[in-house]
C-alpha cells in the first residue's frame, strides 16, 4: 500500500482483492487500475473521479509537489 499525503488528506493506492489498485480517498476506492504506476499517474495528472483532489487548486504560495512517479509516494 502506498499513500500521498495530499492537501486534500491522504491518499492511498491498495492491491484490492480482484487484483486491481485502487485509489482511496477518505474510505472511498475512487478508480481501479490494473498497477500502482497507473493509479500513481492517475493522482498526477488529476484524472481518479474524486472531485476534492481532481479539482484542488494549489494556492499560489503553495508549490504543487503532486509526486510524478510511485517511488514518490510513501510505501507501507
Amino acid at each position: 500500500m502506498w499513500r500521498y499525503k495530499s492537501p486534500v488528506g491522504d491518499i492511498h493506492i491498495k492491491k484490492m482483492q480482484n487484483g486491481n489498485y485502487g485509489t482511496i480517498h477518505d474510505g472511498i476506492v475512487w478508480e481501479e487500475c490494473d498497477t500502482p504506476q497507473a493509479a500513481a499517474d492517475n493522482v498526477f495528472s488529476r484524472a481518479t473521479g474524486c472531485e476534492a483532489w481532481d479539482l484542488y487548486e494549489f494556492p499560489s504560495n503553495v508549490a504543487d509537489n503532486t509526486p510524478n512517479d510511485l517511488s514518490e509516494w510513501e510505501k507501507y
